[in-house]
């Protein structure tokens, strides 16, 4: 545990107090807490300082964010029924954080490996402040600023918003650089308590009840299992394998301007097929994760909003570019159908599968997770032997994972500027890893294959 050499005391102060329900973004991060153990997700990131930056300057940035997102000075209480509820505080005092970093040491480095132990360490939300930040400080000389958030109080998106908000993001790198903080605008985005008092109200229910018949009708339709039995169950069952292609980023760029759409359907249509070629199932049905920052008051939140929905695509019988066609119009019916109240999707899946006789599986998740990343294709296209030449470059790599994994497959589309890289969480009890491994490359194969061909067959 690195060692705090200093506390600074910060107070902050902000408009809106109270006491509510948890909203609906809220409620499904603390029901992942409470699956996990009551262990936390953290969101963590760092900013390189400017020259001549001083802790109170970094001060003023932690006063600032506190006092102006109400997410930030939020904890949670249990009420006597033991319900968890959202508090909301208008005022308090929280503390900067300075640590030291050995003179000969890299300070980068020395920032990546404290985030790394602020993932992991231990962060009560119903005493603790949502937010922690850090001075490094190098010989003496602040050097760069370290932050963490407990995913209950934001989401990649609400980070982004949060760091637009400092005026110090940087598109081309994805980092923060010298905090720009000047007088702005009251917050006109909905946070967490209106949220959840919107989501209580009519309104809100009628919002959810549209999305608990869509998922009604797809969990009717759809077959009981994404995966057949596994036939490598390992112990430790959990691992994490990363696969990183620089041929389908190039690849994914020819697809995306034929069929005259961005990049995101392009590669939820290759996992559609890959999935489907390796199971032997189709339609395949995951999980996608939809940001909701679409809807009204919502873009400029900092508060968690994102949720999932089912989303069905059929890949039989068609071209690639048509599974590209309906990965887009089953995500457009999943992004609509992402805003509900998560209990009540959960009653529902218990209902269907008792009027089935059946679990059906619900256990596939898929999150394209880029924020800097383009996904628009480029102005300049690439060659075939472009391509070709990419694939040399493809790395695949494993690492055990000894917790248990809220869900057995779970498959993030990482930030990369240079490749398409995909980490995936999986349990071999869930999916043999030999077919893990073979969905990943089947997601290069297919992209590669169809990047100049527009009649290629899915295969399936």
């Amino acid at each position: 545990m690195t060692e705090v050499a200093e506390r600074v005391l910060v107070p902050f102060a902000g408009p809106g107090s109270g006491v509510g329900e948890l909203s609906w973004g809220q409620q499904v991060i603390w029901r992942g807490i409470e699956l996990s153990g009551g262990e936390p997700s953290i969101l963590t990131g760092r900013a390189l300082l400017a020259e001549g930056a001083t802790v109170d300057e970094v001060a003023e940035v932690l006063s600032y964010l506190m006092s102006r997102h109400q997410s930030l000075r939020t904890r949670l209480r249990r009420d006597d029924d033991d319900h968890v509820l959202q508090v909301v505080y208008s005022s308090g005092e929280h503390y900067l954080e300075i640590v030291d970093a050995p003179d000969d040491a890299d300070g980068l480095e020395f920032s990546f490996a404290l985030m790394d132990e602020y993932e992991k360490a231990p962060h009560d939300c119903f005493t603790d402040w949502p937010i922690r930040m850090t001075v490094v400080r190098q010989r003496g000389v602040p050097a760069y600023r370290v932050m963490s958030m407990c995913h209950l109080t934001s989401d990649a998106f609400g980070m982004l918003t949060m760091l637009k908000d400092l005026g110090d993001w940087d598109p081309l790198t994805g980092l923060a650089k010298e905090p720009l903080i000047t007088s702005k605008p009251p917050v006109t985005a909905m946070e967490p308590l209106e949220q959840a008092q919107w989501q209580c109200s009519p309104a809100g229910v009628r919002r959810s009840a549209m999305a608990e018949k869509y998922w009604e009708r797809l969990l009717r339709a759809i077959p009981p299992r994404r995966f057949p039995e596994s036939t490598d169950k390992r112990e430790p069952r959990g691992g994490i394998v990363i696969y990183d292609s620089p041929a389908t980023l190039l690849a994914i760029q020819s697809i995306a301007a034929r069929t005259q759409t961005d990049t995101s359907p392009v590669l939820l249509a290759a996992y559609a097929v890959a999935v489907a070629r390796v199971s032997g199932f189709n339609p395949v049905v995951p999980r996608v994760f939809v940001n909701n920052r679409f809807r009204g008051r919502l873009a400029d939140t900092v508060s968690p909003v994102a949720q999932t929905c089912t989303c069905l695509i059929d890949v039989g019988n068609i071209t690639f570019d048509e599974a590209v066609k309906r990965a887009l119009v089953a995500s457009i019916s999943a992004f609509k159908n992402a805003y509900f109240k998560p209990v009540r999707i959960r009653e529902v899946l218990a209902a269907v599968c008792e009027e089935r006789g059946e679990e059906v599986d619900l256990g596939c998740v898929y999150n394209d997770r880029r924020l800097v990343a383009p996904r628009e294709a480029t102005a300049t296209l690439p060659e075939p032997a472009d391509v070709q030449a990419a694939l040399a470059k493809s790395e695949l790599s494993w690492e055990e994972r000894t917790e248990e994994a809220a869900d057995p497959f779970h498959v993030h589309i990482r930030e990369s500027l240079d490749s398409v890289n995909v980490l995936v969480v999986t349990d071999s009890h869930y999916v043999a890893p030999g077919d893990v491994e073979r969905i990943l490359r089947e997601m290069e194969a297919i992209t590669v294959a169809a990047a100049f061909n527009p009649d290629l067959p899915t295969g399936v």
